[in-house]
């Protein structure tokens, strides 16, 4: 593009300037001085100016950085947090008159315009930015600033008060983020390996993201994350892509899991988030289930799988209490319901057993109750099945459509008693179940109602008990 096309105008300028919150303008002069490596900033906040002051080697080699719009001489470094070369301008706009002197050099704006002179400072810039600036403006930029995280070796003051480095939690290296890098003259976005220092916010703060110590937002996650390489950042610098920020967490969630997350904090907002949204690992996946949900838990299906997992021993994660893209995730490493069922159905059969006197008795015995107290003519069955691996043993299993009862002779059931509590137990919730599988209110009524007409035919029938203890009720 040729030169000089196009000019500014200064009054559009300072009032898109001046719509910024000072606070952010201030950390834009905070950032230059990092940039250019000073050991130390100062930043004083009165009632009628701002100013930032560093102790840089070289200060502002060229004087055309301070007035001339989106002229920088960072933009190729995704290592500098400057890119743009308009947020000192901004500053230096939002006043009624500015002052910017560097290592030789001097810029003043004033009503009559801009001024460069010599100046004989030897090393490092002050910025002094006249404007008035209220108790609640100071407050509010304070609290800003003092969030800034200083390199090492680097002394930062805010209105005179040195501010400390946060506690560093971990190191995490070799970390692929979006960046912004400039080639050929064109800026763009790349993906480039970094380092994230993971700090612990200081007493009051609430966690935030930062591009190489300067705070750009607020966000959910427990800790302070500091990535090490310019960030895509909106005009503002105060607005990142969702992307990114789900990136940062889904890097910060995979390297926590084993180390500072447990149980409580991995069901926090910004954990289901990236569990929702992020493609992870199926190692990460698997690490989450056994931290998160209890031993033997499956996907909910339908109420009918639900009900009968839950009789095998299955953990049922309701569908609705979670995400669709949680739900999605976790398929990828837990069965659903129905899937659990008909796996743990094929389990269970166990092999057929003849059955000896003692048990055929007891089958007539079961025969004669579902016929007088269901109602229903049904088909007994035994078979033998070890406990499961969780020490699960099921006593029995209804095929509510092929009308059988079958029983496991490995169970605790007694053979040659019907009417011992626990077993009579086993018998009518299998009768039950004649009527539905589920364990929902029919069944209950059902169990109920089972129990109350046996009761009343052995009250009514004396000697019945017996009779059904020996196998031959009608006798």
């Amino acid at each position: 593009m040729s030169k000089r096309w196009f000019e500014i105008g200064d009054e559009g300028w300072a009032r898109v300037a001046s719509s910024r919150p000072i606070e952010r303008l201030i950390l834009e002069a905070v950032q230059n001085a990092l940039d250019a490596g000073a050991t130390n900033v100062s930043v004083d906040l009165e009632a009628d100016r701002v100013i930032v002051e560093d102790d840089a080697a070289n200060g502002i080699g060229d004087p055309r950085l301070v007035y001339t719009l989106f002229l920088t001489d960072k933009a190729s470094d995704p290592t500098r947090r400057g890119r743009m070369g308009r947020g000192l301008k901004e500053l230096v706009a939002s006043g009624d008159r500015a002052i910017v002197e560097s290592a030789g050099t001097c810029v003043e704006f004033d009503d009559e315009g801009r001024h460069v002179r010599p100046s004989t400072r030897e090393r490092g810039t002050r910025v002094e930015v006249f404007r008035p600036l209220s108790d609640l403006d100071r407050e509010v930029a304070e609290g800003t600033l003092r969030l800034v995280i200083p390199p090492r070796g680097v002394s930062l003051r805010i209105s005179g008060k040195q501010l400390r480095r946060p506690r560093t939690v971990i190191d995490l290296s070799s970390c692929e983020l979006e960046t912004v890098i400039v080639e050929n003259g064109v800026e763009r976005a790349a993906t480039r390996s970094t380092l994230i220092t993971v700090h612990a916010p200081r007493r009051g703060e609430a966690p935030h993201l930062f591009e190489m110590g300067i705070p750009i937002a607020p966000w959910n996650a427990p800790w302070h994350c500091d990535v090490q390489q310019r960030v895509p950042l909106s005009q503002g610098r105060d607005l990142l892509p969702e992307r990114f920020v789900l990136a940062v967490k889904a890097t910060l969630f995979e390297a926590m899991m084993h180390r500072q997350l447990g149980p409580r904090e991995l069901r926090a907002d910004w954990v289901q988030e990236v569990l929702a949204r992020w493609p992870l690992r199926s190692a990460i996946l698997d690490a989450y289930v056994s931290k998160v949900l209890p031993r033997g838990s499956v996907l909910g299906g339908s109420v009918r799988a639900n009900d009968r997992a839950r009789q095998i021993g299955a953990h049922i994660v309701q569908a609705e209490a979670i995400s669709t893209g949680t739900y999605l995730a976790l398929s990828r490493v837990l069965e659903t319901a129905d899937d659990y069922v008909r796996r743990r159905s094929r389990e269970f059969v166990g092999e057929d057993v003849e059955p000896d006197e003692t048990q055929q008795r007891f089958a007539e015995s079961v025969r004669w109750l579902a016929r007088r107290i269901a109602g229903s003519v049904v088909r007994i069955r035994f078979f033998a099945r070890d406990p499961s691996d969780a020490g699960l043993l099921e006593d029995a299993t209804t095929d509510l459509e092929a009308r059988l009862i079958s029983f496991n002779v490995k169970s605790a059931i007694r053979w040659n008693d019907v009417l011992d509590p626990a077993t009579s137990g086993v018998v009518l919730h299998e009768l039950a179940h004649l009527v539905t599988l589920e364990h929902d209110h029919r069944f209950i009524d059902r169990l109920q109602f089972l129990g109350g007409t046996l009761a009343k035919l052995l009250a009514d029938q004396p000697g019945l008990g017996e009779r059904l203890r020996r196998g031959d009720p009608d006798r």
